[in-house]
C-alpha cells in the first residue's frame, strides 16, 4: 500500500491520521516540547496511543503541557522528564535515569533548539546554538543506542532547518570566538543536524536504526525571541498588511514533517534523507530560496569528520 502524500500544510494530526498510524505503547522521546512544535508533536503521536516522554527544563511549563495533551488525546501515557540542554552533565543524569527504567526507545526526536541568540556559552563552554542543538542531541543520541536498538526498528528525527544553506562548518573556529555572526552559527548547528542524521543512519541502520532530519517550515514560535521584529521584517517574514508570508505554518502544521519522518512507511528504504513539507527534500538548489540544502549538507566526509570531533568535544567534558 503507497503511503499518503500530505500538501504542505497539513497539520501533524491529519498525518497521524492519514498514515492511520498505530503506536500502542511504543515509546516516543520528543526533546524540548514544552513550546512550539514540539508540543505539537508530542500531542500528535500521543493521539497515536504511544508512550510518550516529553524533556523539559522547567519541569512545572512541561507538567503542564503533558496536562493538556493528556485531556486533548484521552492518553495517560504522557510524561516529562527533565533535561537542560546546556549542560551535558543534565543530558548524562537523564540517560541515566531513563535507562534506569529499562525502557526501548521506538522514536527519538531531537527537537529542542535556539536560534540566532546574542554570544554566549553554554556550562561546558561550547557556543550555545552549536552546544545546544547539536551537541547535547549527539551525546543524548549516542548514549541511547542501547535503548533504540532494544526498540528497532527504530527512527531518530533531528528537526534542523532550511538555515543549512547559510553556511557550514566552521571547522577553524567551531566556537566562535574569533568572530561570531550569530546567524552562521546557527547555519553551523542546523547544518551539523543534518550531518549527523546522515552519519548516524550510516553507522546504524543495519543495526535496526534510521535516521532523517528536517525543516519544519517557517513557523512563528517562540523560537524567534531572540530576533527583533525590524529583522523579521527585513528578510521578508511578512507581508505589508503585517501579516505571515504565504508559506508561514501554524506549529500544527510546522510539526507534520517531524510526524511524517517518524512513521511514515515510505521512508524504510531512505534512511539519512533531509525532509520538507512531509517529504523527501527537492535536494540541493542554490536558486531556491525556500527549499533545499547547502552542498556541505550532504558531505558524508563531512559527517564522518563531524561525528568524530563531536565525540572528542563531548568526552573532554
Amino acid at each position: 500500500m503507497s503511503t499518503p502524500t500530505f500538501p504542505a500544510k497539513t497539520t501533524a494530526l491529519e498525518v497521524v491520521k492519514g498514515l492511520r498510524a498505530k503506536l500502542d505503547g511504543k515509546v516516543v522521546l520528543v526533546t524540548g516540547a514544552t513550546s512550539g512544535i514540539g508540543v505539537e508533536t508530542a500531542r500528535a503521536l500521543a493521539s497515536a496511543n504511544a508512550h510518550v516522554i516529553i524533556t523539559a527544563r522547567d519541569m512545572n511549563k512541561g507538567a503542564q503541557v503533558i496536562a493538556d495533551i493528556r485531556k486533548t488525546t484521552g492518553n495517560n501515557k504522557v510524561e516529562v522528564m527533565e533535561m537542560d540542554l546546556t549542560s551535558l552533565q543534565s543530558v548524562r543524569k537523564f540517560v541515566s535515569q531513563f535507562q534506569a527504567r529499562g525502557l526501548p526507545i521506538n522514536i527519538l526526536i531531537c527537537n529542542a533548539g535556539i536560534m540566532a541568540t546574542p554570544y554566549s556559552k553554554t556550562v561546558d563552554g561550547f557556543e550555545s546554538q552549536f552546544g545546544v542543538n547539536h551537541l547535547a542531541h549527539f551525546l543524548l543520541t549516542t548514549s541511547l543506542l542501547p535503548e533504540l536498538k532494544a526498540g528497532k526498528p527504530s527512527r531518530v528525527v533531528v528537526v534542523s532547518s532550511l538555515a543549512n544553506k547559510r553556511g557550514g562548518i566552521n571547522w577553524d573556529d567551531i566556537n566562535w570566538e574569533k568572530k561570531y555572526d550569530k546567524w552562521l552559527a546557527y547555519a553551523q548547528s542546523k547544518t551539523a543536524n543534518i550531518l549527523f542524521a546522515k552519519q548516524l543512519n550510516k553507522l546504524y541502520e543495519s543495526e535496526g536504526i534510521q535516521a532523517y532530519s528536517l525543516h519544519p517550515g517557517g513557523i512563528l514560535t517562540n523560537l524567534q525571541v531572540h530576533v527583533p521584529i525590524e529583522e523579521q521584517r527585513a528578510m521578508g517574514w511578512f507581508k505589508e498588511d503585517g501579516t505571515p508570508h504565504d508559506l508561514f505554518k501554524t506549529v500544527e502544521q510546522g510539526a507534520s514533517t517531524s510526524v511524517y519522518a517518524a512513521l511514515a512507511p515510505a521512508l524504510d528504504k531512505h534512511g539519512g534523507e533531509y525532509l520538507e513539507d512531509c517529504a523527501i527534500s527537492v535536494g540541493i538548489h542554490s536558486d531556491q530560496m525556500y527549499f533545499g540544502l547547502g552542498l556541505h549538507a550532504v558531505d558524508m566526509e563531512a559527517a564522518e569528520r563531524l561525528w568524530k570531533l563531536s565525540e572528542q568535544m563531548v568526552a573532554a567534558k
